[in-house]
C-alpha cells in the first residue's frame, strides 16, 4: 500500500556556524512564526518542519539546526556531530551575525566541512543574521555579498528577531532544490539525494523497481536488460558482448 501524503517532496536542509549567531531564532522564527530573547544553546542538534508552496509543489522542509560551540573543550565534539548530518542534505545555510566579527570569521571552517561533506549539487546561502540590530553591525553588506560570491552562494541579510527575509530565504532555497529536480540534476528518487519524492506515482515506481530487484536476487541466473548494465547489452549500437 502507497502512503498518500499533503506533499510532493522532502528536502533535507541543515543549518551552520558559530554559537549565539542566531540558528534557532532563524529556525523558529520560520517554522513557528516565533522569537524570544531568552534562547537556550543548541546541544547536539534540532529539528523543525515546515511545508511550504513553491512553484506548483508543496514541499516538506526538514531543517536541522545545529550545535556551534566553540570553546576549546567542546568543539570537536560538537563539530563531529554536525558533520554526520551534511551528508544526504540538499541545502547549507550558513549563519553569521553582522554584530560579531568573530562569528563572520569562522565561516571558512563551517565551508570547509561542507564542501568536503556535502554533494556536489548542494545550495549554499549565506545569512548575516541580526540586520534589525543595525546601530552594532560590524560586518558591512559588501563584505557578506563578497564573500557569497566567492563561494557561490546565495546571500541574503536577515532578522530573526523582527522576521525579516527569513521566510524568502527558506522560500528562495526551496525553489532551486526543485529546480534541480525539474532539470534532472537531482534524482529525488535516490536515497541520498537530500530531496525525496512523495507522489504516489513516484512511490509505485520504486515499489516496482524494489519488487523487480528482489525478484532478480531470488533468481540469480535470470540476466535483466536494461540501461543500467551497458556492457551487457547495447542499445541501437548494433554490437553486444
Amino acid at each position: 500500500m502507497v502512503a498518500i501524503y499533503n506533499y510532493g517532496y522532502v528536502a533535507k536542509l541543515i543549518i551552520i556556524g558559530d554559537m549565539g549567531c542566531g540558528k534557532s531564532s532563524l529556525l523558529r522564527q520560520f517554522t513557528e512564526d516565533t522569537f524570544s530573547e531568552k534562547t537556550n544553546h543548541t546541544i547536539g542538534v534540532e529539528f523543525g518542519t515546515k511545508v511550504i508552496d513553491i512553484d506548483g509543489e508543496r514541499v516538506k522542509i526538514q531543517a536541522w539546526d545545529t550545535a556551534g560551540q566553540e570553546d576549546s573543550l567542546s568543539v570537536e565534539r560538537f563539530r563531529s556531530v554536525t558533520r554526520s548530518y551534511y551528508r544526504g542534505s540538499i541545502g547549507t545555510i550558513f549563519v553569521y551575525d553582522i554584530t560579531n566579527r568573530e562569528s563572520f570569521d569562522g565561516l571558512d571552517k563551517w565551508m570547509t566541512d561542507a564542501r568536503q561533506l556535502t554533494a556536489p549539487h548542494s545550495i549554499f546561502v549565506l545569512v548575516g543574521n541580526k540586520a534589525d540590530q543595525e546601530a552594532r553591525r560590524v560586518v558591512s553588506y559588501e563584505e557578506g555579498e563578497a564573500y557569497a560570491r566567492q563561494n557561490d552562494m546565495l546571500f541574503v541579510e536577515a532578522s530573526a528577531k523582527t522576521g525579516e527575509k527569513v521566510d524568502s530565504t527558506f522560500l528562495t532555497l526551496a525553489s532551486k532544490i526543485i529546480q534541480l529536480v525539474k532539470d534532472g540534476v537531482v534524482d529525488p528518487m535516490a536515497p541520498d539525494s537530500g530531496v525525496q519524492s512523495k507522489k504516489p506515482q513516484d512511490a509505485l515506481a520504486a515499489a516496482a523497481a524494489s519488487a523487480s530487484s528482489s525478484a532478480a536476487k531470488n533468481n540469480p541466473r535470470a540476466v535483466q536488460v536494461n540501461s543500467s548494465n551497458p556492457s551487457r547489452f547495447s542499445l541501437g549500437t548494433g554490437g553486444c558482448c
